[in-house]
């Protein structure tokens, strides 16, 4: 009986073990795949290339993933976590008007623009998900009204309809970010100056 069960605990502990593995294994593939896709777009990225990066062998990734469209739902689902983080983690410390300023300036900035595979999905991979299937639409669209519900956090008491708000203003931030990784640096200096300023500096200008 003391065999079998040292038996039977030493075999639950290497399947906890393996488990664990396979955990880490997975997230290290998401967080390959969620930078690659937003540094390559979809097309660009192919699972060998995500998996080489992720430092691990092409024929694991089915052990993981039934498809290139579920690690893309994963991958947006990260990838958009890390940018509510940027919001929900400034409100631990500061005002909703500063968190907001401070995501508007992140955002518009010629870092962000410099670097999609650490910035927001939604400015990098709009144009590949619009012709993507529906599962993959619905994990896009999910991480954007997650997106859009915690930015409209910043907006309370300065906005009679917050999330209104704040989808309008993300809307505004994708899209200029979008126009000016298309267009030469003259122009897309002006677009993020011209979309960065203030109601009061437009009208002095």
């Amino acid at each position: 009986m003391t065999i079998l069960y040292l038996v039977k605990t030493s075999g639950e502990a290497a399947m906890r073990v393996s488990q664990q593995e396979k955990a880490r294994s997975r997230a290290r593939i998401v967080d390959s795949a969620s930078r690659a896709f937003r540094a390559r777009g979809v097309e660009g990225a192919s699972v060998g290339d995500v998996m080489k990066e992720a430092g691990l062998t092409h024929g694991g990734f089915y052990r993981h993933f039934e498809s290139k469209d579920a690690l893309l739902a994963a991958a947006l689902e990260a990838a958009f976590a890390e940018m509510i983080g940027r919001v929900t983690d400034g409100l631990q410390a500061e005002a909703p008007d500063d968190v907001r300023r401070a995501f508007q300036t992140f955002y518009l900035s010629a870092g962000h623009l410099a670097a999609p595979e650490t910035g927001c999905p939604a400015g990098a991979l709009s144009g590949d998900i619009a012709r993507a299937d529906g599962a993959v639409k619905r994990a896009f669209g999910g991480g954007l009204r997650r997106m859009i519900d915690a930015f409209a956090t910043t907006f309370t008491g300065s906005s009679a309809d917050p999330r209104r708000e704040a989808m309008r203003e993300f809307a505004m931030l994708v899209g200029a970010v979008m126009l000016a990784r298309a267009s030469d640096p003259e122009m897309a200096g002006t677009i993020l100056r011209t979309c960065g300023a203030s109601d009061e500096a437009e009208a002095a200008a």
